[in-house]
Order: structure tokens, then C-alpha cells, then sequence
């Protein structure tokens, strides 16, 4: 350690320096632990290969392919442009003695699931519980909250008004090429699922008395043996019926958040290779930055202490 460093350390205050020393020691151990775990997800994507959606094995998997609307694209909260999904925020500048800061005054995401389409076939992408790293970002600022790009007055801007809130709004566009990383799911149709609708129907008809009287042909008030074996029946060929009328739809797969923590659920508009980057650079980073800190609380608690009467 240089000797001005030496000095300083056995000079300052005893109070002043453990809590400095605690405050280096945590921050050193949040870097290390981003820095780990931006490693692991490095590997696990590396590792994975890159499913098509007509083979895709369920469970796991990794997908690329254009986005696309479920049910037509929506208009985003700040912007109005055409999407298949987006999330907005919008922050307003804040003065704590001669700092300003940014405080988060409102945001919010589209819930609504999209599609991805390979070419092989399509997937239901499901957002929520996702981390997200969209291409298409804007941010811009404005005198009013919420208001639109080309909000901001002339007169405004000579004083700094105009950056009185902070707007940025990202998208998913459609035709965008996505890459998703998560759990996959195909919904089956099966005897259980037809059986779990039938009583569905039969639970919806306790509680509607007009139904009940259909049902209860002696009209005394009550479902006899047989008259409750006729609406079981009579709702187990309803359940049939709209189980045929599902079957002959196609079956789209879904992808979600998983239920592991060591399995990430992530959702691209920037492709794999800039993903990689980006966590390369976090791995790396933050390990370093946490390891020299580290190595320095320990060098200062070493100096401290042996300087100590």
C-alpha cells in the first residue's frame, strides 16, 4: 500500500473507518456477486443451443425468430407508435441541497402476451417476469409530465424547463427479431382437462337458479338421482364438444418464467451476440472492481490493525 495511503488509514478516525470499512466491504460483495452471477449466465446461454419452435424440446430452451402481435398490436403509453409491447417511465428531476436527481414518479408494461415465429412455427411469449432488454429505447425530456417529444417550448429550454420530467418508453415492434431464453410449455388436451370443464359447468349451474329449473323436470325444487345424472351428461357433452373444437385448433406453445433461480427468464431485441457482450462486460467488470475492493478493505484492516497499541 503507498505510504500516503498507510498514513491515512492509521491517522483517521477509528469510528469513521469501520464504517467505512463496512460500507467497502458490502458494496465489494454486491460487485462480486453481480459479477458471479453475469458469469453464470454467460455459460448458461453459451451452453444452450438454439431451439426451432416445431422441434423444441419442452422445458428450457433458447429461441430466435420475428415478433409478432397475438391479437393485433397495440399503441404505446407515451409515444403512440405501433408495437407489440413496451414499457414506460416517467421521472421528474428532484433538488436534495446543490444535487438534482431523477425520482421515479410513474411507469408501467403491457401485460399482453405476443408471438414468436421462427418460420417453423409460432410461440406464445409470455412478459411477465421477464427481464427485458429492448433495441428500441427512446428518452426524451419535456415541461409537462408526459408529455410527447415535441412538447418541449423554446422559451422553456433557455431556462431548462423543458428537462423539468424525464420520459423513456421501450418497444417491441413487430417483425423484430427476438431472442427468448426461458421455460417452454405445450398445453395438452386430455381426458382430466375435459372431466375439470365438465365440473366447471356443473358448479356454474348450482348457482343459477334459471338453470336449476330447467334441470328440475317434477319441478319440486330439487335435483334428483336421475335428474343430476342427465345434467352430468348434459354438461360432459358441452365439455366434449368445445374439447373437439379446441382440438382442431393449432396447439402454440408458451414461454414463461421458470420456477429455478439459477434459470434466468430473458427476452432480446438486442440478438445473442450483443447479449453475450453486454454480460461479458458486466462479468468482468464487477468481478474486478469487487475483488480489488475487496483486497483493499482487507489491506486497510490489516494496516489499521497492526498499528493498533
Amino acid at each position: 500500500m503507498p505510504a500516503f495511503l498507510t498514513d491515512l488509514v492509521r491517522e483517521s478516525d477509528p469510528v469513521g473507518f469501520w464504517i467505512g470499512v463496512l460500507i467497502c466491504s458490502g458494496i465489494g460483495g454486491v460487485l462480486l456477486f453481480q459479477g458471479l452471477k453475469a458469469f453464470w449466465r454467460l455459460r448458461l446461454i453459451g451452453d444452450t443451443p438454439t431451439a426451432r419452435v416445431r422441434s423444441a424440446p419442452q422445458g428450457y430452451v433458447e429461441l430466435a425468430g420475428k415478433a409478432r402481435p397475438l391479437r393485433g398490436t397495440v399503441s404505446a403509453k407515451l409515444t403512440g407508435i405501433s408495437c407489440c409491447w413496451y414499457r414506460w417511465r416517467i421521472e421528474k428531476r428532484s433538488r436534495s441541497g446543490r444535487s438534482d436527481h431523477w425520482v421515479t414518479v410513474n411507469r408501467g408494461e403491457l401485460e399482453r402476451a405476443f408471438l414468436l415465429d421462427d418460420g417453423t412455427g409460432e410461440c406464445v411469449i409470455e412478459p411477465s417476469g421477464a427481464v427485458l432488454r429492448c433495441r428500441a429505447t427512446e428518452r426524451w425530456y419535456s415541461g409537462v409530465r408526459g408529455g410527447g417529444r415535441g412538447s418541449s417550448s423554446s422559451v422553456g429550454s433557455l431556462f431548462g424547463a423543458q428537462r423539468r420530467y424525464r420520459m423513456t418508453e421501450e418497444r417491441i415492434s413487430e417483425g423484430e427479431t427476438i431472442y427468448v431464453l426461458g421455460q417452454l410449455e405445450t398445453p395438452r388436451r386430455d381426458v382430466q382437462t375435459r372431466e375439470a370443464l365438465t365440473r366447471t359447468l356443473l358448479k356454474r349451474w348450482k348457482r343459477d337458479p334459471e338453470r336449476l329449473q330447467e334441470l328440475d323436470r317434477d319441478g319440486n325444487g330439487e335435483l334428483d338421482r336421475a335428474e343430476w345424472e342427465r345434467a352430468r351428461a348434459l354438461a360432459s357433452g358441452l365439455a366434449e364438444r368445445a374439447e373437439r373444437r379446441v382440438a382442431a385448433q393449432p396447439v402454440r406453445s408458451r414461454i414463461g418464467t421458470t420456477s429455478d433461480s439459477r434459470r434466468p427468464y430473458l427476452i432480446s431485441t438486442e440478438g445473442e451476440s450483443a447479449l453475450l457482450q453486454r454480460l461479458r462486460w458486466q462479468a468482468f467488470s464487477e468481478t474486478l472492481l469487487g475483488v480489488v475492493l475487496c483486497i483493499g478493505v482487507a489491506a486497510a484492516t490489516l494496516t489499521r490493525l497492526s498499528n493498533a497499541p
